[in-house]
C-alpha cells in the first residue's frame, strides 16, 4: 500500500492515501489468499498416513511415476555455468515392485522414457526408449527417523540409492531423490520423483 506523506504549512501531518495502488495490492492478497486455500485442500489425503516399517512398506507395487530434472555445469573462470538442462519422464509403466518385511525387493519389467535435452544455446532434442529389465533382486533398509529409504541392488536399476519417502499410506508411497555427481569437469545435479501404488 503506498501512502503519500507531507507536512503542511501549518506543519500538520497528512497521509494521501493512493486508491489505485491500494486495490491493485488487495487483488493480489485476494489472489494469494484464494490459491493458498486450493492448495492447503488439494493437499489434505482420504488416505491416512502410515508409520514406516519393513512390515507395513511389505506388499507388491506398480510404478506409476517416474520423472526427472537434471542440470548439468561446469565451472568457469570460478563460475557456475549451466551447460544443458533435461528432463526425462517414464510412462507406459509395466513393472512389478514386490518389497518384502525381510528387508529384501525385486524389480522388474519394462517402460518407456521421454528425454528432453536442451543444451544451452541449441533447440532441445528429444527422444524415446523402451527400458526393460529383467526381475532382479535388492535389498533395503529404512530410516523411520530421517524418512528416508535405501535401495541396494546388483544391476544399479530403477531403485538404487537414497530416496525421501513423501508420501506412504495405504494405496501410495510417493519418493524423491536428489543427487549430485561430478564427472570430470562436469556437475550433474538431478530431482528424480517416483510413486508406486499397492495392488
Amino acid at each position: 500500500m503506498k501512502i503519500n506523506s507531507y507536512i503542511t504549512q501549518n506543519h500538520r501531518f497528512t497521509s494521501i492515501f493512493d486508491k489505485t495502488n491500494f486495490m491493485k495490492n488487495l487483488k493480489y492478497i485476494f489472489f494469494a489468499v484464494i490459491t493458498s486455500t486450493i492448495l492447503s485442500c488439494a493437499d489434505n489425503s482420504s488416505e491416512p498416513e502410515l508409520i514406516l516399517s519393513n512390515e507395513s512398506l511389505a506388499g507388491n507395487y506398480n510404478v506409476t511415476v517416474l520423472d526427472s530434472d537434471i542440470e548439468t555445469s561446469t565451472v568457469v573462470a570460478n563460475v557456475s555455468v549451466v551447460v544443458a538442462n533435461a528432463s526425462l519422464v517414464g510412462d507406459t509403466f509395466q513393472v512389478d515392485v514386490v518389497i518384502n518385511a525381510d528387508g529384501t525387493f525385486t524389480a522388474g519389467g519394462q517402460y518407456r522414457v521421454v528425454s528432453t535435452i536442451t543444451p544451452v544455446g541449441t533447440p532441445a532434442i528429444t527422444e524415446s526408449e523402451i527400458i526393460i529389465f529383467e526381475p532382479s533382486p535388492g535389498s533395503y533398509t529404512l530410516d523411520s527417523i530421517e524418512n528416508t529409504i535405501t535401495f541396494m541392488s546388483q544391476d544399479a536399476g530403477l531403485l538404487e540409492g537414497t530416496f525421501n519417502v513423501i508420501v506412504f499410506n495405504e494405496t501410495t508411497f510417493t519418493l524423491n531423490q536428489q543427487i549430485e555427481e561430478t564427472m570430470g569437469d562436469l556437475t550433474v545435479k538431478a530431482n528424480v520423483n517416483l510413486s508406486l501404488e499397492r495392488k
